[in-house]
């Protein structure tokens, strides 16, 4: 485990005396009476999910337990084709963007001219760009009869301008087509087919890479370009095989296909409703669904959608007000879209279109084996994953809550589809699908939690093996190499004792080495974060191949100049993350409390969280990485401490640290002396020393900093290699790379293994998680926090999630 994950795992503190005492009080009588006043509680605190789930519960026991995928199923289209009664044509509404605008004529054209009596309707809505019109009217001269040009005098907004161009185009189907869209091969042919698959089909929406629900590859998100592919190369696998259409509570208007017989039934846009423009189409949808028709999604044709490019600057009111439009002339849409994002029954085709994608992609394809806690190690695989962009794909293969199922992520983001597998029974299968997307490296990060089975992965897949080193886990189950009391003894102890990282009973930690050692000693390359790490491996395995190489950065400036201090009376310093014994939380505690005491010229704040609550040290509590810089200024922090008692093997708040430029005082230990090597305003202590020293260094080392500059000492012999990723990982990689698939592919898995990407941190255990976080750290609730044993307390949160807190509950 990395740095965040063994913060986390230091919550775990026995306390186990006071268990039973308190699960006296959860089954008592009184506890039991007092649950209507609870019930009462979380209404008046807005709680209206947490009231209504003993509801939801009692309903659900009465329904016939109707699975997801079942659900899902509910939702796909049944093929019942018709022939077309009417032929169709493409409404363009432009307003903004010269050139994209003649780039997506120029690529819906050839499927225009591909259907007979087929016109693309170009309507200038009195675009403000010099040019707009002479462009669109030179198109004429190209394609004369088949492209037609219309002007509004003054500006109409997109309903006002789609709806002229229904009238124009008075006895056809159209196609509402954005000036933003690029479209693929014999695309207008294909919309019709779908359009024409069942007699009651109203509107028809393709998947495209900006699309809310028909988005792809990850669902609700607004993605580019999946590895830098033109629309056909991606579109090219949405041809391969035809997959089920499923109904929707809304199309999506950047490329809508509508059927005539539908718009004589129901009318054309709601032009005094929705004004210039947003909700106009999915008012539409709804009155169709009203009406008897369908709205379907199809997963059979993939368009571009550059997004934002139509509408003025004023979105986001346009939006906003059509919102309240919605919810006024349909008060159950927005119930609708949201059961339909639950059921998400498109996840199934999203997800097998994406594995045909990576089968036919003639690109490295690396597999990242993780621990499934978040924290450092996830960090590490998106920013490394983001880092090396469209140069490779990458995969996530991590337990989920426990050894027995893990979870196939398909791509590095938080948003990715995931697939789960159990082990070891789903092996073979998940040894197939993966052979199939052609995987040519499997790089481990983590091995706790993991099925031994998955140690063998790389080498049957035939493909090379990549091994970093994120923590101390594989010398001895110990990830922080520290002792009962949370602290590193100076040198490595193979029988350190620490209960909170217990070795298998009956296990040494020599033997805990050998089952390893096949797969560390055979990787083709063992990456380690830092010298110190490199030191400590190194005297227990025989590499084949190692490397000494800082992770990838690619969001902080850890080159950082630093900044003199600024004189002042009194100093703030800030202490980063999440806090257990081995990161200083106690010694934070002391040195906070000496200062207090003595009314030193300087007092701590901790900006993040510990274990426990921490006497004279203010605590802002769990952030999100991405606001850390903010909170460090938010907070007046002058100097920044990092107390750890426990060798970091690279330590993510550091880098933060360096970031901001402020001084800095840390640990002789772990990765800390080699960071700062010879940095100004930096300085190291001895983690042995006692605390009383420690912060006499503290006092000595702000009065150098306000006399002059005062460096840390240069680190000898760095054998890093800074330029690693950038020069020599992705050959690696690329030493493996295996052909495109070819020929019938089959993946071997169902829509009850997928877990979507939006919906991978939702569920009842988060929900109670983030309310057991809000009583544990609620002022006016301490006494009833102080009271439950921590042991208890660990115990419930790891049966909720094994995430550290601050990815759980935010």
């Amino acid at each position: 485990m990395t740095e965040r994950d063994g913060q986390i795992a230091s919550l775990s503190q026995a306390v186990t005396e006071r268990e039973a005492a308190f699960m006296s009080i959860i089954n008592s009588r009184s506890w039991r009476l007092t649950k209507p006043y609870r019930w009462v509680g979380r209404m008046l605190r807005g709680d209206i999910a947490g009231a209504a789930a003993p509801f939801k519960k009692l309903l659900s026991m009465k329904k016939d337990g109707q699975s997801p995928a079942a659900a899902a199923s509910a939702d796909i289209v049944v093929p019942d084709p018709i022939a077309p009664t009417h032929t169709v044509s493409v409404i363009l509404p432009v307003y903004r963007g010269i050139d994209m605008t003649r780039r997506c004529i120029e690529a819906a054209m050839p499927g225009v001219l591909g259907m007979k009596d087929a016109v693309l309707l170009a309507i200038n809505d009195a675009s403000p760009e010099q040019g707009m019109q002479a462009m669109l009217e030179s198109l004429v001269e190209i394609w004369p009869g088949r492209f037609e040009v219309l002007e509004n005098p003054v500006n109409l907004g997109f309903v006002g301008t789609v709806n002229r161009g229904m009238a124009h185009l008075l006895s056809q189907d159209v196609v509402l087509l954005n000036s933003d869209v690029i479209v693929p091969d014999d695309w207008l042919r294909r919309l019709q087919v779908e359009a024409y698959s069942h007699p009651r089909i109203a509107t028809v929406t393709p998947f495209s890479n900006n699309a809310t629900v028909c988005s792809f590859p990850n669902f609700l998100e607004e993605n580019p370009l999946a590895f830098n592919l033109d629309v056909h190369t991606i579109d090219a696998v949405f041809r391969l095989s035809h997959l089920p259409c499923v109904s929707a509570p809304t199309g999506v208007g950047f490329c809508m296909y509508i059927r005539r017989a539908c718009l004589d039934q129901i009318g054309y846009l709601n032009s005094e409703k929705f004004g210039r423009g947003y909700g106009e189409e999915n008012d539409l949808c709804q009155r169709a669904i009203k009406a008897g028709w369908l709205n379907i999604l199809s997963p059979n044709m993939y368009v571009f959608h550059e997004g934002g490019v139509s509408f003025s600057t004023d979105k986001q009111a346009l939006i906003d007000r059509a919102m309240g439009v919605l919810d006024s002339l349909h008060p159950n849409y927005h119930a609708n879209v949201q059961a339909f994002i639950q059921r998400d029954p498109l996840r199934l085709a999203r997800v097998e279109r994406y594995l045909q994608l990576l089968a036919k992609l003639t690109l490295p394809k690396v597999l990242h084996v993780s621990h499934g806690l978040g924290g450092g190690v996830r960090q590490h695989i998106e920013e490394l994953a983001g880092y090396l962009d469209q140069g490779a794909a990458h995969l996530v293969l991590a337990p989920q809550d426990g050894p027995n199922v893990i979870s196939l992520s398909l791509g590095a983001c938080k948003q990715t589809d995931k697939l789960l597998f159990n082990m070891p029974d789903d092996y073979a299968r998940l040894r197939s699908l993966l052979e199939q997307v052609g995987i040519c490296a499997v790089h481990y990060h983590h091995t706790y939690n993991l099925d031994p089975v998955l140690q063998n992965l790389s080498r049957e897949l035939h493909a090379i093996t990549l091994l970093t080193a994120h923590d101390y886990f594989w010398l001895n189950a110990n990830p922080t190499l520290t002792d009962v009391d949370g602290r590193f003894p100076g040198q490595y102890v193979d029988d350190l004792q620490n209960p909170l990282y217990p070795l298998p009973t009956g296990v040494t930690a020599a033997q805990w080495r050998e089952k390893l050692r096949p797969l560390i000693e055979q990787a083709d390359c063992v990456i380690l974060p830092s010298n110190a790490t490199r030191v400590l491996f190194g005297e227990m395995y025989r590499f084949k191949h190692e490397v000494v190489a800082p992770h990838v950065e690619p969001y902080l400036d850890v080159r950082q100049a630093p900044r003199p201090l600024v004189v002042k009376q009194h100093y703030v310093v800030g202490v980063l993350g999440a806090l257990g014994r081995e990161k200083g939380a106690d010694v934070l505690e002391k040195l906070a409390t000496m200062a207090l005491s003595e009314r030193a010229r300087f007092s701590f704040k901790l900006i993040g969280y510990s274990y426990r609550q921490l006497s004279a040290v203010e605590t802002t509590g769990p952030y999100k990485v991405e606001n850390l810089m903010a909170l460090i200024e938010q907070h007046e922090v002058d100097l920044i401490l990092f107390p750890a008692q426990g060798p970091e093997t690279y330590s993510y708040t550091l880098s933060h640290a360096l970031a901001s430029g402020l001084p800095i005082i840390a640990p002789n230990l772990g990765a800390f002396p080699e960071r700062l090597s010879g940095r100004a305003c930096a300085t190291l202590f001895d983690h042995m020393e006692p605390v009383s020293e420690l912060y006499r260094r503290i006092g000595d080392f702000i009065g150098a900093l306000e006399s002059g500059t005062v460096c840390a000492p240069v680190f000898p012999d760095d054998k890093s290699q800074p330029g690693f990723y950038d020069r020599d990982y992705l050959p690696l990689l690329e030493s493996a790379l295996k052909p495109p698939r070819c020929g019938k592919l089959s993946f071997g898995f169902d829509e009850s293994q997928i877990v979507s990407g939006p919906l991978n941190k939702t569920g009842w255990r988060r929900a109670a998680l983030r309310g057991l976080w809000w009583l544990n750290t609620h002022p006016t609730l301490r006494w009833v926090s102080s009271a439950v044993p921590y042991n208890f307390k660990r115990t419930v949160k790891r049966s909720l999630s094994r995430s550290p807190m601050h990815d759980s509950t935010i």
